[in-house]
């Protein structure tokens, strides 16, 4: 599978984002921008690409295959991981072991791994609220010019084998756009048409599955289930749809 890395994007000049956000809050920044011409936007060459790394399964493969497609090409691009302390607060721990990883295997250097320390009591701010704000103030700044999420589709809805989850957005037939871009932020979500069993041929065809996919951690069990974050729990849907998808969970 060869992820798109776009060697250009199209931007709102720097003077004029700044100016927007020094007016404006939120969606209305965006609603603002309708007033800018095209001269008030130019060809931004990618030099940074963000992804968000939680461990799992998903986003390690994701920036396997980006720093592959690198390192092959010679593309004078740099990576920045990025992490949330969430609920699960060994999360980046995970991400870190994955990066190192990669980074040995492929011969390739990220930048320093960024992790976002919100309220770990604020279950909103820390599960939802913080991705979008650091988006928001990542894009502004312009941290990376794309920002990539390696986030999987459901399994399908009428697979009996395993329950179905309660994320209906990520349902095989939700429309969810695997790029996306406004002027200020660019998005784009590879597998967002990929279920679990399509990741798993992907570890198998890169033959990391031994290696990388055992480093990796997909599970929201209990402190007391999984042993305070170091093993799987083996009993809630994640770890379902991951045994669903590789036959084992590490």
């Amino acid at each position: 599978m060869q992820i798109e890395i776009p060697k250009k994007i199209r931007r709102l000049k720097q003077k004029y984002i700044d100016d927007l956000y020094s007016k404006y809050e939120g969606e209305e920044i965006f609603l603002q921008m309708q007033k800018y011409e095209d001269t008030c936007y130019e060809d931004v060459q990618v030099k940074t690409i963000g992804i968000w790394m939680s461990g799992g399964a998903d986003s390690s493969m994701l920036t396997y295959l980006l720093a592959k497609q690198i390192k092959e090409n010679n593309l004078d691009i740099k990576i920045q991981p990025l992490s949330v302390r969430r609920g699960r607060p060994n999360n980046p721990i995970y991400a870190g072991n994955v990066i190192d990883f990669i980074e040995e295997k492929l011969n390739i250097t990220m930048n320093d791994h960024i992790v976002y320390y919100p309220d770990i009591n604020d279950e909103h701010q820390r599960e939802i609220k913080e991705f979008w704000d650091r988006d928001d103030e990542n894009f502004r700044k312009g941290l990376f010019q794309i920002l990539y999420s390696g986030i999987t589709c459901n399994p399908p809805k009428d697979d009996k084998t395993i329950p179905m989850n309660k994320e209906r957005s990520r349902d095989e037939d939700a429309e969810r756009p695997l790029k996306s871009e406004n002027g200020i932020r660019f998005y784009i979500n590879p597998f967002f048409n990929i279920n679990k069993k399509g990741l798993a041929k992907l570890y198998k065809e890169h033959g990391v599955l031994n290696t990388l996919f055992s480093k990796t951690f997909s599970c929201e069990g209990t402190v007391e289930d999984t042993k305070t974050h170091t093993q799987h729990c083996e009993k809630c849907w994640w770890c379902q749809e991951r045994f669903w998808a590789f036959g084992r969970y590490v």
